[in-house]
């Protein structure tokens, strides 16, 4: 049999095993984009964006629909982040009871939102009274954005 040369190695990746260190606060996690300040690096060529065009500026509204959606997506957001934490430090104990404590949250937050206003999910119909999306606009017409 011949016998092949190997390709030629280009780089080897190394990726640093994470440290469970302080957490940013719910609303500077959103807006940095990671729950760990040990991972907040910015990408030093990119622009920061103008104030008036900030997609994650504080949101506002007369019923409060705004201000409980946007703490909605910071508890997601923190859940999503500790979810890929967790993936890689499944015996973190910390990090599990914070992951539970903010999923019951988040699932208060998703049924009081669903009383008030309407169901963002399948899940928060049952405690509605009628089923469906009747009283807001459904998710794929962007309800939940």
């Amino acid at each position: 049999m011949e016998q092949r040369d190997a390709a030629p190695s280009l780089g080897i990746a190394t990726v640093p095993v994470q440290a469970w260190g302080e957490l940013y606060g719910m609303e500077t996690a959103f807006l940095q984009g990671t729950v760990f300040p040990d991972l907040d690096m910015p990408f030093f060529a990119s622009d920061p964006l103008p104030e008036e065009k900030a997609y994650c500026r504080k949101r506002t509204s007369e019923d409060g629909s705004a201000e409980l959606m946007q703490e909605i997506y910071q508890v997601s957001f923190l859940l999503d982040d500790l979810v890929l934490y967790l993936d890689t430090h499944p015996d973190d104990e910390t990090a599990f009871s914070i992951y539970q404590e903010n999923s019951r949250r988040r699932k208060e937050l998703k049924e009081t939102f669903a009383k008030r206003f309407y169901p963002l999910t399948r899940d928060c119909m049952a405690g509605c009274g009628d089923f469906g999306w009747k009283d807001g606009e459904p998710p794929w017409e962007g309800g939940c954005c």
